[in-house]
């Protein structure tokens, strides 16, 4: 996953400078002169400050989802902290993330009613792996897409023997709960991500080799990651 940096604050030099404040501080307690442990306890804005320098320096969808769940879950943390939420509110964190998680996979889910099908069976690739999984590779022409769901479990594709003709697009769909998939796609295919990570996330590790004069082939990711992920490489 990429993300563009438009200003000089970035989450590395929001790192550095926390860990230069941690130093100091941890110095000017050994000197007795602060109390460390009553600092530090507002460690919560650290997540803060990641948050909104994802929201802010990134055009990235998944570095802006992920900079908007930081900055969410860190002021959630921050108020616990200062005691203006109940302590007992931390209860609600795995019940609220799977309500997303799963709003999110819904929503999806009824966009896809309103599409005209992809295409035949043989030119999809399906691979579903509840506590384990399995490998698939195609050699569709044209090849359409597939549908990737993944529960503790995963599995890898390999495409590059499939075709999706010049300037037409293929779709797969990924769902990974705890789990993760590798793909593995021609130099000459474009990748088009459109995925939601929630604690999870994408790689892609692809060498894009442009053709002139042809509009590339598109391979179109969507779906949730919810702490799980997908690698995609040649």
């Amino acid at each position: 996953m990429s993300s563009t940096s438009r200003g000089g604050v970035t989450p590395h030099l929001i790192f550095g400078l926390i860990i230069m404040f941690v130093g100091v501080i941890l110095a000017l307690d050994v000197l007795e002169l602060v109390n460390a442990r009553e600092i530090l306890r507002y460690w919560p804005v650290v997540l803060l400050a990641f948050g909104i320098a994802d929201l802010t320096q990134t055009s990235d969808r998944g570095s802006r989802l992920r900079g908007g769940l930081l900055t969410f879950f860190g002021g959630w943390w921050l108020l616990t902290t200062l005691r203006v939420l109940p302590s007992h509110s931390w209860r609600l964190f795995w019940p609220l993330l799977l309500v997303l998680a799963g709003a999110a996979l819904v929503a999806q889910t009824m966009k896809r009613r309103d599409e005209a099908p992809r295409g035949e069976v043989s030119q999809l690739v399906t691979i579903i792996g509840i506590l384990g999984g399995g490998n698939r590779a195609s050699n569709a022409n044209p090849f359409r897409g597939g549908d990737l769901i993944a529960f503790m479990g995963g599995g890898q594709v390999d495409l590059r023997r499939a075709i999706i003709p010049p300037g037409e697009q293929a779709t797969i769909d990924v769902m990974s709960m705890m789990g993760g998939f590798e793909i593995i796609i021609p130099e000459t295919w474009a990748v088009d991500d459109r995925t939601m990570p929630i604690m999870g996330g994408v790689g892609n590790e692809t060498r894009f080799t442009a053709q002139p004069g042809v509009a590339p082939p598109t391979l179109i990711l969507r779906g949730i990651l919810f702490m799980g992920g997908v690698n995609i490489r040649n």
